[in-house]
């Protein structure tokens, strides 16, 4: 749900650059610390989570805008070393087919990386006096809560925050017939497709069912909280009936 989607161009190159440079950096901290022998053992897991990710990224869900992101699994599943290598390993796959720019994948990458940090930190805090889903489920919402809100502000302070409200881009949920979202310009250059009017403007237009504005927005996000972290919920809890030992790592 925190995964920046704007074009390249919105957010500028500096920031991206950025992005990449600590990303970059986190990586090579994370490979040097790490076991060799450790590493080779968690390879297919991480490949599986990273998998689900691409997954659950690419998936519309059919009742809000949004997507689930899956991350908060992949820190519970592989740990977050290992986890914000997938994580960046799956934006860059996500961004080669167009889905967030490619200048951005390393803030994609440390936005869903603080997702899969706190996630994991909150899990095994959790699990030690709740049940695995129940831990699994708190840990999704306060590693996701925060990813939205470092996005917010992030995107918010580069590119405006009429950016950060849910968009409708190319066709995106036209299955959708609750939600009216506001429009991209498609016959306008990047630098202005998305300059459609003021903040408040933007977000008059945004309709959810029965709710406007400021109430369809939370609304929105709201539900794809609790679904990202109901999922997340399921699928630990299954994890745990069929391969324990990806849990009790």
């Amino acid at each position: 749900m925190s995964h920046i989607h704007v074009p390249d161009g919105i957010i500028p190159l500096s920031w991206g650059a950025g992005g990449y440079v600590v990303s970059l950096l986190i990586m090579i901290l994370i490979i040097r610390s790490m076991d060799a022998a450790e590493a080779r053992q968690r390879i297919p897991a991480t490949a599986m989570a990273a998998a689900i990710m691409i997954i659950g990224m690419s998936v519309p869900l059919f009742v809000v805008p949004v997507h689930l992101s899956l991350a908060v699994l992949t820190g519970i599943l592989v740990g977050p070393k290992m986890g914000f290598l997938a994580v960046f390993v799956v934006n860059l796959i996500l961004a080669s087919f167009g889905h967030g720019g490619i200048t951005i994948v390393g803030l994609n990458t440390l936005l869903i990386g603080s997702e899969v940090l706190v996630g994991s930190v909150v899990f095994k805090g959790l699990k030690q006096h709740l049940s695995v889903r129940k831990g699994a489920f708190g840990a999704t919402m306060a590693g996701v809560a925060l990813s939205m809100v470092l996005m917010v502000l992030l995107v918010g302070s580069t590119a405006g925050f009429s950016e950060v409200l849910p968009h409708h881009h190319h066709g995106e949920h036209d299955e959708l017939p609750a939600v009216t979202l506001t429009e991209t310009q498609e016959n306008e250059p990047h630098g202005h497709s998305h300059q459609h009017g003021s903040f408040h403007e933007e977000l008059e237009r945004i309709r959810y069912f029965t709710f406007t504005g400021w109430a369809a927005v939370g609304t929105i996000f709201l539900a794809g909280l609790m679904l990202e972290a109901a999922g997340t919920s399921l699928i630990v809890g299954y994890f745990q009936r069929v391969k324990p030992q990806l849990i009790d790592r």
